[in-house]
């Protein structure tokens, strides 16, 4: 019996990547570097393509990547220690709005003319690799300044002392919720695109003073369109920051790049934390349905309660892709009068509900009492795992959600809150790792920074281990809060570092990071 494992609206299959703005919860939460294929527009998935499918299809391509080999350079940490950061104190904003900045910059962005802005996006162009015509060092150049005009939005929105960006999706109901349209938070990746083009060039001139001022405006365009209730916003401003933290491994490999160990502690953890994203969507299932909560409170005839129940049937079918429902969850829905009723009364018995309220109720609105009640209770064992540190919460957030697997599994045909649950909640496990994920390689660039210093202070010499480390220490590993693996080796006379995390171990890429150290 196969899960419904879809991206609940059409945002995030083909229309999203067919220049869609709706906004959708993502079922079973995709890797970073599938997420940022996913919200770059790459290939237009079908609209009945399942995430099983997509994870299917990048497991296949993962595999055969291997890990990149970057080159650096010993560099000593800067004079004063602070001159580079990634983040702007608070003292250096200035008086303004940062929407009135974005806002210009979109405007200006979508007036563009022709196709040459799509070009600009290319890999060719941010990337200088693929099939197609890569542009010369003239052509970047004229691009790039005829543009300048955006980037001073940009620049200007960085520094606004206002930072506000709430669509106030929490005043929504209904399917409302789902079908709120961000075509501004959309559109700001192609914003990030056109920084990630002037950071290429600033490099290429060894601008590093640009190139990291270009950097900060996009992490802060990151949190910037990473505000608010929803977890789309969360990924797609992920999405953002990790263009921009591999821009930061770009300069790190530039010939004469400053060590940025501080700069990249003076990033915010988490510059875009989920977890207040994570609890909204958990608890938020009477807003979009609210027969679940009138269920609560309400009397109702058998007719009041066969309406209640239509329109929730309906509203469930309107947050499927083209009005698609899991066989198992179709069959259900159909029979739910009939066989879900003795179940929800015993459990809603169980919770203290008086028997006597329970034989005035027709059973329809019995079963959605149920589900209501039971949708509090497991949103929060899901939920309250985040509340703790990640070290500590993350092997508990591992067994909720394998008991939240089993429970589906175990009630999807006896309990309609199986099925909601299955249809609308969020992945907790993936979507914290997909933190994790974030700050793993954060703390594994200041470790290379930090082996990178070690070198300049000790005659090109490395440690043998990072306990050795001097004058500053290694990050931790995320994953387990313990020092990355690290190895070693010589190879043609030259020093090479293998760095490992504990994870991701479906994407070998970000797991592991190998360095080529020049003298």
């Amino acid at each position: 019996m196969r899960h419904l494992r879809l991206l609940m609206t059409p945002v995030i299959l083909m229309p999203l990547l067919a220049q869609s703005t709706t906004v959708a919860r993502i079922k079973g939460l995709l890797t970073v570097p599938q997420l940022v294929a996913v919200v770059a527009d790459v290939k237009p998935l079908g609209s009945t393509m399942t995430l099983e499918d997509l994870q299917k299809t990048n497991k296949r391509a993962t595999r055969e990547e291997a890990p990149p080999v970057i080159t650096v350079q010993p560099a000593a940490e800067p004079e004063p220690a602070l001159k580079i950061r990634f983040y702007p104190y608070r003292w250096e904003l200035k008086p303004g709005s940062a929407l009135l900045h974005f806002s210009r910059a979109q405007l200006m962005f979508a007036q563009l003319p022709g196709e040459k802005p799509a070009l600009w996006q290319s890999s060719e162009w941010l990337e200088g690799e693929g099939d197609g015509p890569i542009p010369t060092a003239q052509e970047l150049e004229k691009v790039v300044l005829s543009l300048e005009y955006i980037y001073s939005e940009l620049h200007q929105m960085a520094l606004s002392e206002d930072f506000g960006f709430d669509h106030r999706m929490r005043d929504l109901k209904g399917t409302d919720i789902y079908t709120y349209r961000l075509a501004d938070i959309q559109e700001a990746r192609a914003l990030a695109r056109i920084l990630v083009l002037k950071i290429r060039y600033q490099l290429s001139k060894k601008d590093f003073d640009g190139a990291f001022s270009s950097t900060t405006d996009g992490l802060r365009l990151a949190e910037f369109v990473g505000q608010g209730e929803s977890l789309i916003v969360k990924l797609i401003g992920t999405a953002i920051q990790n263009m921009m933290r591999d821009q930061i491994t770009k300069a790190i490999s530039t010939p004469g790049c400053p060590n940025l160990y501080w700069a990249l502690a003076s990033i915010p953890r988490p510059l875009l934390s989920v977890r207040e994203s994570v609890m909204w969507e958990l608890r938020n299932t009477p807003q979009v349905l609210p027969q679940l909560a009138e269920a609560e409170t309400d009397t109702w005839t058998d007719a009041e309660a066969g309406e209640k129940w239509a329109s929730l049937v309906d509203a469930l079918a309107e947050l499927g892709v083209s009005g698609i429902i899991a066989d198992d969850a179709r069959v259900a829905l159909a029979i739910a009068s009939v066989t879900f009723v003795d179940s929800a009364r015993k459990r809603l018995i169980e919770r203290g509900v008086p028997i006597e309220r329970l034989k005035k109720l027709p059973g329809l609105q019995i079963v959605l009492m149920d589900a209501a009640k039971e949708l509090r209770r497991v949103g929060d064992d899901l939920g309250k795992t985040y509340l703790l540190p990640v070290a500590i919460g993350n092997d508990v957030m591992k067994r909720e959600n394998h008991r939240f697997q089993q429970w589906i599994q175990q009630n999807r045909m006896s309990s309609m809150a199986a099925i909601i649950a299955g249809l609308l909640y969020p992945a907790g496990a993936q979507v914290r790792e997909a933190e994790l994920r974030t700050q793993m390689a954060y703390n594994r660039l200041m470790t290379l920074e930090a082996l990178r210093m070690h070198a300049a202070t000790h005659d090109g010499q490395l440690p043998k281990s990072l306990a050795d480390l001097s004058p500053m220490p290694a990050m931790p590993d995320a994953y387990t809060g313990k020092p990355f693996e690290y190895k070693l080796e010589d190879i043609n006379e030259t020093k090479h570092v293998t760095l490992t995390a504990a994870g991701p171990t479906n994407y070998k890429p970000l797991q592991v990071l190998r360095v080529r150290f020049e003298e």
